[in-house]
């Protein structure tokens, strides 16, 4: 990373001051920031199925499609919409994959994984181009 100082202090001032309050208004530049980085965090660690346990009924598709396209192009926001195609909520199992004929994680999390650039150094970028909107 060449910007460690100012993705430190994002994910101190602004991604973790957003987890303590979600319904805090934002400006557009830091929800977009946000959704990304959010997303990025959860998929890593657990992939797509982690991701819409913690943050489906915060963050809706249109959203984190949106974010993704912007911050980090067509590829990660296509990946992301078929991923969410079939991946749904169960009352008794929370979120599940549809796809009758996986027997692991959803596909979606390897491409994923494969991807370059990886999201976090496009988000790095997207935070270093819009700081002042971002840290006002």
């Amino acid at each position: 990373m060449k910007h460690i100082d100012l993705w430190n202090r994002f994910i101190e001032e602004i991604y973790n001051s957003f987890l303590d309050n979600k319904d805090k208004t934002i400006s557009n530049e830091k929800k977009q920031a946000i959704i990304a980085f959010a997303y990025d965090s959860e998929v890593n660690s657990g992939g797509y199925i982690t991701f819409f346990d913690t943050f489906g009924k915060i963050f809706s598709i249109d959203k984190v499609s949106e974010a993704l396209e912007l911050i980090g192009g067509e590829k990660f926001a296509s990946n992301f919409l078929s991923a969410a195609s079939h991946i749904r909520y169960n009352n008794d199992l929370g979120y599940i994959d549809t796809n009758e004929d996986t027997d692991s994680d959803p596909i979606e999390d390897f491409v994923y994984y494969e991807m370059k650039p990886a999201l976090p150094d496009l988000l790095e970028i997207y935070i270093f181009d819009n700081k002042g909107k971002i840290f006002n």
